[in-house]
């Protein structure tokens, strides 16, 4: 038997004369191999260094038949202090890799041999030092200082009696088995370990009646699982065990619904974690309102008529408030971003019409828009997350309506008084036929005032100042025409004095804003001669005084007359010729 310690690995080779044909003759030849190497393992003082993480030391035991080259079979064991012999091949597990480096052979369980082909165990013991040609001589012990006491001991291990360490080893396995069955858990007299897990269980659903936080869940699962735990160790041979399998199916009943709501909780506290700090967007919300869904079916697992029943009813009626909520804020967020979209299409296309816009109606259709964009604007709630994107926007819209509604009062107000000009100048036009000329003016200054009043930049503007110019002059002309109707009406009383009645000097009229006085003889040629030049004047110069002096009083009147009305005033002779006309605007007398 050769032993080494290589890379934290003790390897074990014991050479024999007669090799094992079958596994069953291989299985005696490595048990007893293993409990001669566990009592060498027991008797030494091993280093802290050589033992895995988990308190393991990894071990390989080699067969090899005496002259050959490499061992004919293998297998590996992961030994630790509190393995017993019995136990070493109870589940012995062929073609499985060890824990040290990776096979295609599978993992080994702790205190279980490995059999591995003959072919595998050459390469690996070959690869144990790439420098050594042969397994054989990498397992001598080979070192330059003097051998630990470890060491020492294997190198004895070589000359120990191994049929008498077989023989011992099957009476120390065989009192082992008698001694572990003995000292199983309620072989003998009364269970106590039912009593305990009957309270675990009941301080555990006790704890669950009375609203539990998950801290409490937590602990109750616990002590489920102690309570599991106390009763599985119990063997078939107890006279108890028939009652306390009875005890498991119950407690591990109560387990698997703790477990249901404990999974449920977990959900809830996902989803409610992800629920903070909102607005989320509407996938996030539509993921909580998943995880409420889960953890409401979850707890649906759960018996109704079981002990967990008011915790999970209790549970249930919170999740699916929850539940409700979420869905109630998923709607609310689907709502809010189709009323964004439509503010956004809204604004937009108000935003084209107050480009284009000139008439009123284009103007009013504008306002309509923005109006409508803001409204849905105004409908997304505080809280959503479009409405961190309605906010700048709701600012924008409100002062582009107020502009819109600003020019469409402008154009209802340039229209209005476009109009009502356009109105005025039909009245006006109508009251000159009529000869009304107060009428007329009146009608010719309002509609002067109304085209003033039309607002720049609006759509009638450059019509009305067109009307503007149009108008004033119809005003300047009727008030003219006034005038003149207005001092012919005092120039008929003024002619009554120039022409009396009797007086046999002259007659007078008036038409078309114009006087005519009828000269009667001899004045009409006196008239004549007066008003033309010396050179000109024919006639007798010895025409009575009276003639003369009438004469001269009655020119002067004329021209009088003329001055004050501002109207002219045409000379006819008594056979009606004309003789001239005086013209205010001259100071004088026309001839044609």
């Amino acid at each position: 038997m050769r032993c080494r310690v290589q890379q934290q690995r003790l390897l074990v080779l014991a050479e024999e004369t007669a090799i094992a044909t079958d596994d069953a003759s291989r299985d005696r030849h490595f048990k007893t191999l293993a409990i001669a190497t566990q009592k060498g393992l027991l008797a030494t003082e091993l280093p802290d260094i050589l033992l895995s993480d988990t308190g393991q030391l990894p071990v390989r035991l080699y067969l090899r038949q005496k002259g050959e080259a490499g061992p004919y079979a293998p297998r590996r064991w992961s030994w630790q202090p509190v393995d017993a012999v019995a136990e070493l091949f109870d589940a012995r597990t062929e073609n499985t890799p060890p824990d040290e480096e990776p096979s295609p052979l599978g993992d080994t369980a702790a205190g279980s041999l490995v059999l591995l082909p003959s072919a595998l165990v050459s390469r690996e013991l070959q690869n144990q030092n790439p420098e050594t040609p042969e397994p054989e001589a990498a397992l001598p012990v080979t070192t330059t200082r003097a051998p630990s006491r470890w060491q020492r001991y294997w190198q004895q291990c070589l000359t120990w009696p191994w049929p008498k360490i077989a023989a011992l080893t099957a009476s120390g396995l065989a009192l082992g088995i008698l001694a572990y069955g003995a000292t199983r858990p309620c072989l003998i007299g009364s269970c106590p370990r039912r009593q305990t897990a009957h309270e675990l269980s009941e301080k555990a659903l006790t704890q669950l009646a009375k609203e539990p936080t998950v801290t409490d869940v937590a602990i109750a699962h616990t002590q489920l699982l102690n309570a599991i735990h106390l009763l599985s160790v119990v063997p078939p041979w107890s006279r108890h065990y028939n009652a306390t399998q009875a005890d498991l199916a119950r407690y591990r009943s109560q387990l698997a619904d703790l477990s249901w709501v404990m999974e449920a909780q977990d959900l809830a506290i996902k989803a409610a974690n992800d629920s903070q700090d909102p607005p989320h967007p509407i996938a996030q919300w539509v993921e909580i309102h998943l995880l409420w869904q889960r953890a409401i079916a979850t707890l649906q697992r759960v018996p109704g008529d079981g002990p967990l029943a008011s915790l999970v009813a209790a549970k249930l009626s919170e999740y699916e408030a929850n539940h409700q909520a979420i869905g109630d804020r998923i709607a609310a967020e689907e709502a809010a971003e189709a009323n964004l979209n439509e503010a956004l299409q809204a604004g937009q296309l108000a935003n084209t019409r107050t480009e284009t816009a000139v008439t009123l109606p284009a103007w009013q259709l504008a306002q309509q828009d923005w109006q409508r964009a803001l409204n849905a604007l105004r409908r997304i709630p505080q809280g959503t997350l479009a409405y961190e994107d309605a906010s700048p926007l709701q600012e924008r819209y409100q002062r582009q309506l107020v502009t819109v509604r600003t020019r469409v009062n402008q154009e209802k107000a340039g229209d209005r008084a476009y109009t009502t000009a356009i109105d005025a100048a039909q009245q006006a036009q109508a009251a000159l036929q009529k000869e009304q000329w107060t009428v007329a003016v009146r009608h010719w200054r309002r509609a002067v005032s109304n085209v003033q009043q039309v607002p720049q930049g609006t759509g009638y503007h450059g019509e009305a100042q067109v009307l503007l110019n149009v108008y004033q002059g119809s005003l300047q002309r009727a008030e003219v025409n006034l005038r003149q109707a207005v001092a012919l009406q005092t120039l008929e009383a003024d002619l009554a004095n120039i022409c009396p009645d009797g007086a046999a000097l002259c007659t007078y009229s008036t038409a078309n804003q114009q006087a005519r006085i009828t000269l009667l003889t001899p004045y009409d040629q006196g008239v004549r001669r007066s008003i033309s030049p010396p050179s000109n004047q024919a006639g007798s110069l010895n025409e009575p005084v009276t003639v003369v002096e009438a004469t001269h009083a009655l020119v002067q009147g004329i021209m009088q007359l003329g001055n004050r009305s501002q109207l002219p005033i045409d000379l006819y002779d008594s056979a009606g010729q004309f003789i001239a006309q005086y013209k205010p605007e001259y100071g004088g007398f026309m001839k044609r």
